[in-house]
C-alpha cells in the first residue's frame, strides 16, 4: 500500500492546481493543495504541494517538492532538516517519474511526510525546511495556503 502511496505522491509533482484525487484501481482518495513557489534560490526554483492520500486505512500527508528544470542541474537531496535541525521524514522520488500532465517542466524531488498537527499549525504560520544533499543546501519557505487546502475539516 505504502508503494501505491509513493507513486501517487511522484506523480502529483507537477500540479498545478489543486484538486481532488482519485484511484479506483489502487483503492487511493484524497485531495493536494496548488503548487507554490517554496524556494527562490538564484539557481534553483523549487515548487511544493501538499497531498493528503489515505486508502481507507492508512493516511499519508506530504510536502511534495519538485524542481523547475533549467537543462543544466538535477538536484539530489538526501535529507530533510526543521530549522532547529531535527530531522523529517524525507524521501526522495526518482526524478525520471516524470508528469501526469504533459505542461510539466518539473522534475520530483521527494516527500516530506508530515503529521496532522504539523500540517495545521504550517497552515497558520507556514512552514520552514532545510533540504540538504550532494546538491548543498537548500532552505524552503511554505507559506500557509497549501496545508490549509488539506488540514482536516
Amino acid at each position: 500500500m505504502y508503494r501505491y502511496l509513493v507513486l501517487c505522491v511522484g506523480l502529483a509533482a507537477c500540479v498545478s492546481a489543486g484538486g481532488e484525487f482519485a484511484s479506483p484501481d489502487a483503492g487511493l482518495t484524497g485531495r493536494y493543495s496548488r503548487q507554490v513557489v517554496v524556494s527562490d534560490h538564484p539557481h534553483h526554483v523549487l515548487y511544493g504541494h501538499m497531498a493528503r492520500l489515505t486508502d481507507g486505512e492508512t493516511e499519508v500527508l506530504a510536502l511534495v517538492i519538485s524542481h523547475r528544470r533549467d537543462g543544466v542541474h538535477r538536484l539530489r537531496f538526501s535529507q530533510a532538516l526543521l530549522p532547529s535541525g531535527r530531522p523529517l521524514p524525507f524521501r526522495r522520488l526518482d526524478p525520471r517519474l516524470g508528469c501526469s500532465h504533459g505542461h510539466c517542466r518539473n522534475d520530483a524531488i521527494g516527500f516530506i511526510a508530515l503529521t496532522e498537527a504539523m500540517v495545521a499549525e504550517a497552515g497558520r504560520a507556514g512552514f520552514r525546511a532545510l533540504l540538504v544533499g550532494p546538491s548543498g543546501s537548500i532552505p524552503l519557505a511554505v507559506p500557509p495556503a497549501p496545508f490549509a487546502a488539506v488540514a482536516q475539516h
